[in-house]
């Protein structure tokens, strides 16, 4: 996925229609969705293997251009003739996004491309030693229900952790997985549940009813500004606050998230603190404008 970004202002309204005429003064490519999150892993100090599908194109050719600088090497690229790279555009009136379009096909992936995916797939666990693997959902039609069940049948086979980041669509696809990661609105809306971010006893209601459906070992849910919650495979579980703060944009805070969340687990750190860990980074990516990976620098502060 690429995220594109025009910057410019606004200073009068279009003689053809009544809509402000932006002036774009500066142009910004940059990796979105899995490249971000692999991005993000990088930035963490971790090799990161990107698997992915794009378009036969020149967004796709730019993508990778973006990741070689910055020193992703291991990028596993399959080129599909059938659908275009994903690309977002946002158009800001200086620091204020006033529209966002979308260039996109969110089928499924067609069955020689799912096969192609699950045999690089194959090849990668096979030529190196993974520690876990993130799977990314953003109902863009590439992880479909065999590439996820197939996935998780072979993480379980060679006792590799899975950490899933999900979108409504599949959301009940991912079962037993080593770290659920949604968010309050997707879990809301899976669940068919009102919840209260702010409520110990709505969220762990919450918890136990998707724990029913997905058998998760561990729970991660972000909570935007109130937050973080976890429950663990031995029944514990808390509502981690985090610290407000004036953010200036939040698209790929969740990028970050599951890639901290996820390295933090094969560091076999426990959840209470993964979710300060996420809180603390996904507070230093929400302060800048655009899509942004965290760096070695935002790691400072956290104990």
């Amino acid at each position: 996925m690429v995220d594109n970004y025009l910057f410019g202002e606004i200073n009068r309204i279009s003689p053809e229609a009544p809509v402000p005429v932006v002036e774009i003064d500066s142009k910004e490519m940059k990796a979105g969705g899995a490249a971000n999150v692999a991005l993000n892993v990088k930035g963490l100090g971790a090799k990161p293997h990107l698997l992915t599908v794009v378009g036969d194109d020149n967004y796709a050719k730019e993508l990778l251009k973006i990741l070689r600088e910055n020193g992703l090497k291991n990028n596993h690229f399959i080129f599909s003739e059938e659908r275009p790279t994903t690309v977002k555009t946002r158009i800001f009136d200086e620091d204020k996004q006033v529209m966002r379009y979308d260039e996109e096909i969110t089928d499924d992936i067609s069955k020689p491309e799912e096969e192609l995916l699950l045999t690089k797939l194959n090849e990668i666990l096979r030529k190196e030693k993974i520690d876990i693997i993130i799977l990314q959902d953003y109902n863009k039609g590439v992880l479909t229900k065999k590439v996820i069940k197939q996935t998780l049948l072979l993480a379980t086979k060679l006792n590799i952790l899975v950490a899933v980041d999900p979108k409504e669509k599949n959301f009940f696809e991912y079962q037993n997985v080593s770290l659920f990661k949604p968010n309050l609105k997707e879990l809301s809306t899976a669940l068919q549940m009102k919840i209260n971010p702010k409520d110990s006893t709505s969220l762990n209601e919450a918890a136990e009813e998707l724990k029913r459906k997905n058998r998760f070992r561990n729970l991660l849910l972000t909570l935007s500004q109130y937050g973080a919650f976890y429950s663990n495979e031995a029944g514990e579980s808390e509502l981690v606050s985090a610290k407000p703060i004036n953010a200036a944009d939040v698209s790929g805070a969740g990028d970050t998230v599951i890639a901290a969340a996820a390295l933090a687990m094969v560091h076999k750190m426990d959840l209470y603190n993964i979710c300060r860990f996420t809180n603390h980074v996904a507070s230093k990516v929400c302060k800048r404008v655009g899509v942004s990976a965290v760096t070695k620098d935002d790691l400072k502060g956290f104990k």
